[in-house]
């Protein structure tokens, strides 16, 4: 029997209904106060389309670990941009999103399995073991089979992507110049400020998607050069703990296709215990968190605390 597993992919997205309550949950600060805004500069906002447009010209056949996790982290700062700046009303950003969204999913499978690799190379007292090396090898392989499939995503949307993401930066721009070199993004932040003061209590079945709303607002926070350290430390703390658990979720469920459950079990109990560790772990700073941050008493001011301090 293993630990609870949650509903959504580790690099999947959220469904078009959720995506809808974001638009549409925005609401305006209470009459009297004061409308705080997250600053957005133009040489802050442009550097992922930079790098991104960088890293897409030449990208390796075989590409190591490193240059898939920068892949697709560069992907998903662009997704907060576009968001972050309200764009995706537009038709070039709009595109440019359709164009990055299956190179964002092919580097996620590849860097899944870089990820699981490591965590198995982590159960010292079975390393070595047969479980062990066949489960090791059947994650290479399907580590060749993704970093594949990502390079003919990349050769396929390279060109097109390169020149809409230079795009995208020229309007990036102008809508940064139109007000004095400096936006509020606050709207978009606040959108996701508002999901996560109304969300459920959390469980293994809504910790990851809660984690997918947590990396999308670390992430537009981090737009802002002024943004507070300490509360994006925090935002990452969690980010990363539910990763964790998340990665172990899946190795187990790779791992009980693999590997045989009276023989192996022993490395399957190991994966097990690991899973349900990490889930605990996960669940108390989390909660710990959105008392922090996020706290239903008096929403009004945990959402204008956020921001201000993003400010």
């Amino acid at each position: 029997m293993g630990f609870a597993t949650g509903g959504a992919g580790r690099s999947g997205r959220v469904s078009s209904s959720a995506a809808s309550f974001r638009r549409s949950s925005f609401h305006q600060p209470p009459e009297g106060g004061s409308k705080i805004a997250v600053k957005l500069q133009s040489n802050q906002v442009e550097k992922p389309l930079r790098k991104l447009r960088k890293q897409l010209n030449g990208f390796p056949s075989n590409p190591p670990p490193k240059d898939v996790h920068s892949l697709r982290t560069q992907t998903r700062r662009l997704e907060a941009t576009v968001a972050a700046l309200v764009l995706d009303h537009r038709k070039e950003p709009r595109r440019l999103i359709k164009l990055i969204t299956p190179v964002r999913k092919a580097a996620g499978k590849v860097r899944d399995m870089d990820v699981l690799i490591g965590h198995v190379l982590t159960l010292s007292e079975h390393q070595g073991s047969e479980a062990a090396v066949r489960l090791i090898e059947h994650l290479a392989r399907m580590r060749v089979k993704a970093a594949r499939k990502l390079r003919g995503v990349v050769s396929a949307q390279q060109r097109e992507a390169r020149r809409r993401l230079k795009q995208c930066s020229k309007i990036i721009r102008e809508k940064l110049k139109d007000d004095a070199a400096a936006v509020s993004g606050d709207v978009a932040p606040q959108i996701l400020i508002t999901e996560l003061r109304h969300w459920p209590d959390l469980n293994a079945d809504n910790l990851h998607i809660f984690r997918i709303r947590i990396k999308e607002l670390r992430y537009m926070l981090q737009l802002s050069p002024q943004a507070d350290e300490k509360m994006l430390g925090a935002l990452s703390e969690v980010k990363d703990s539910i990763g964790q658990w998340h990665d172990w979720v899946e190795l187990q469920k790779i791992a009980q296709k693999v590997l045989e459950p009276r023989e192996d079990r022993e490395v399957l109990k190991a994966i097990e215990s690991i899973g349900t560790e990490k889930l605990q772990r996960s669940m108390t700073i989390a909660n710990q968190l959105r008392e922090r941050y996020f706290s239903r008493l008096d929403s009004r001011k945990s959402g204008k605390k956020v921001l201000q301090m993003a400010s």
